[in-house]
């Protein structure tokens, strides 16, 4: 049986496929946003005669798809910062508080990496980081301060240094990195006030690119931060027209 088209209401997120606008390559599926909006601007300009507007002239026509999500991964920060995400070892910061044990040693929860100049080692006294204390050596976890260190067994100093992880996924933002082309699918629903059924809709955006402005909140009270995903849509040619937006219902 044919499709009928409808009236339509929408309280359904849009599931959205990202693919490589120049090689179709997937990049990703997300159907966990919260919310996603489309918005339509462009100019009119008028040519006016005896004071009443007598003909207009439309243009700077614009198309943008925001996309909301308080989940997010690894793969939309590196769609917002045009880098590619590296994956293998990598060192990491650490800082922690311990005990001074007798001779002047320390032990450490992971080994550290570089040697003396690369830890460092302050008193730790009501709170806060106070005297810096001379390392003498430093092997794996094991960390032993020199005869010049002012605290003695028992005292806490506060050790900045940074050990290795076998197993990591980093991004990196650059000064030159920006986000490329894609391509967008959204999956949706539009209910049917008449047929009382679900209409199965698909969006395809054409050619879309993230814009850069971003940011992430970090609280430990109130919501969970959200991000806001920004595309501006830019025309294709499809069948010798330039489109931006297509909209398809269809049975299933």
């Amino acid at each position: 049986m044919a499709l009928d088209l409808g009236r339509y209401g929408s309280r359904e997120i849009l599931k959205l496929q990202v693919f490589d606008a120049v090689t179709s390559t997937p990049l990703m599926y997300f159907d966990y946003a919260n919310t996603a909006s489309q918005e339509w601007s462009s100019s009119r300009v008028y040519a006016t005669g005896a004071g009443v507007r007598r003909v207009a002239w439309d243009g700077d026509k614009e198309e943008t798809l925001t996309v909301e999500t308080q989940i997010f991964t690894m793969q939309h920060l590196a769609m917002i910062a045009g880098e590619e995400i590296k994956s293998g070892a990598a060192k990491i910061y650490k800082s922690e508080v311990l005990q001074v044990q007798s001779g002047g040693k320390i032990e450490l929860s992971k080994p550290a990496v570089g040697g003396v100049s690369s830890i460092s080692v302050f008193e730790f006294k009501n709170g806060i980081i106070t005297d810096p204390q001379e390392v003498e050596t430093v092997t794996g976890t094991d960390v032993t301060l020199a005869a010049s260190a002012t605290v003695t067994t028992g005292d806490e100093v506060e050790v900045y240094y940074q050990f290795q992880s076998t197993s990591s996924h980093s991004l990196q933002f650059t000064a030159k990195g920006f986000p490329k082309y894609v391509k967008l699918v959204g999956d949706t629903l539009y209910q049917d006030e008449v047929g009382n059924e679900a209409v199965a809709a698909q969006i395809v955006y054409y050619k879309a690119k993230l814009q850069p402005n971003f940011s992430i909140a970090m609280s430990s009270t109130g919501d969970p931060t959200s991000i806001s995903l920004v595309f501006d849509l830019f025309p294709q040619k499809v069948d010798g027209v330039d489109v931006t937006t297509e909209i398809v219902l269809y049975e299933e």
